[in-house]
């Protein structure tokens, strides 16, 4: 009333609220604790650009596929460093490197050839052998060879791709810190 009547203003009452800070999702971020980090609203739309520029089949190269990533995660994440958990980057960042695993593994089309690839990049003959499982490239992208084979390194250092959570900056939390982000209100 005080805002409408004495001062003249229009609310919009679709984007204003009163609330604790904890449920209020403001330019993407939150405050919960006293500590300001990404809201679960941002946090999904990253995950869900993810799933769109790292589509399940494509004729795109790994390299197109990682500049296209770079391109869009280096905006994005220098937007939401003034959070203080960089384990949330963190999380998007593994999100990331898992859908590349998920579309090396499918692109190798049988099985015995992901099995040689695996082979050839160092893993074990009989770690190697896990792949011959039912299970299907989702799965099979979480498995300890597919990860020797394309450890997190070889995606920073040979195909280029970038991280955000690595900084160190001063008001960062360490990366063992995590905070649990809902959906629904905190009660």
């Amino acid at each position: 009333k005080f805002i409408e009547n004495k001062l003249k203003l229009v609310v919009n009452r679709e984007k204003s609220q009163v609330a604790k800070s904890r449920f209020v999702k403001f330019l993407g971020m939150t405050i919960i604790a006293g500590c300001l980090l990404i809201s679960w609203q941002a946090v999904s739309k990253a995950m869900a650009k993810t799933r769109e520029l790292t589509p399940r089949s494509t004729n795109e190269s790994i390299e197109e596929t990682v500049r296209k990533i770079n391109q869009w995660y280096v905006g994005w994440g220098n937007y939401f460093m003034m959070s203080q958990y960089p384990s949330q980057l963190k999380s998007i960042e593994a999100h990331i490197r898992r859908r590349l695993r998920s579309r090396i593994v499918s692109q190798q089309k049988k099985r015995r050839n992901l099995y040689k690839r695996l082979v050839e990049r160092g893993v074990s003959r009989s770690r190697a052998r896990a792949v011959f499982s039912n299970r299907g490239r989702w799965a099979l992208s979480h498995l300890k060879a597919v990860e020797m084979a394309n450890p997190n390194q070889w995606f920073i250092n040979t195909l280029g791709l970038k991280i955000m959570s690595d900084r160190n900056l001063p008001h960062w939390f360490p990366l063992k810190v995590w905070i649990k982000l809902r959906e629904e209100p905190y009660t």
